[in-house]
């Protein structure tokens, strides 16, 4: 797939853009990066200020803990929390506090974050739309945060299962088990009990 392809997935992507300027602007702005399994798109301690939109495949975003352990965080995919930014040096200036890499083969588009919010200033509805996807983001971490600490293990489990059951066709046992903040045993152990 050439890039003027990928570009086509990207504006498929977001509401139509009429303003023929903005379109031609975006299109000589994006990048599109390719990556393996295991690679960092994102990486810690590094200062990036591009907004991302997953194309094809999956990323682990991972903080790394003082004992240089890394613990799953959140999963993104090309339909679920697709669009995505470095919200430490966005926002705050500074070096991102996690890292971000390729759980499969996969194909981004990045775009400088300021260029981009610029860009979307001048177009209400790319602005209603960049609102409702980083509002979409962050109420997934706020779920995924509030079942967590409010259900049981195995209650969590069964939650994630029933509203999304593809992180486990899409994401390996061990990085399931770290977001759950248990041990590849104990979440062998739960869904054995667990009858779907």
């Amino acid at each position: 797939m050439d890039t003027h392809q990928y570009f086509d997935i990207l504006i498929s992507k977001l509401p139509p853009i009429n303003d023929k300027a903005i379109l031609n602007t975006l299109e000589n702005q994006y990048e599109v990066i390719n990556l393996e399994k295991g690679e960092p798109l994102i990486a810690f301690q590094s200062n990036n200020r591009k907004i991302y939109c997953i194309l094809q495949g999956s990323f682990i975003r991972n903080i790394i803990t003082s004992r240089g352990e890394e613990k799953t965080v959140m999963f993104h995919t090309e339909s679920f929390c697709e669009f995505f930014k470095s919200y430490d040096s966005v926002y705050f200036h500074q070096k991102t506090n996690y890292e971000i890499k390729a759980n499969e083969k996969s194909v981004v588009i990045a775009v400088d974050y300021d260029f981009f919010f610029n860009l979307i200033q001048n177009d209400i509805e790319l602005l209603r739309f960049y609102t409702h996807k980083t509002e979409e983001l962050f109420l997934a971490i706020d779920l995924f945060r509030n079942f967590q600490l409010g259900l049981t293990s195995e209650e969590y489990l069964k939650w994630l299962y029933e509203h999304y059951n593809f992180l486990f066709l899409r994401f390996s046992g061990q990085n399931i088990a770290s977001f759950m903040g248990i041990t590849n045993v104990w979440l062998s152990n739960l869904k054995a009990k667990i009858t779907f």
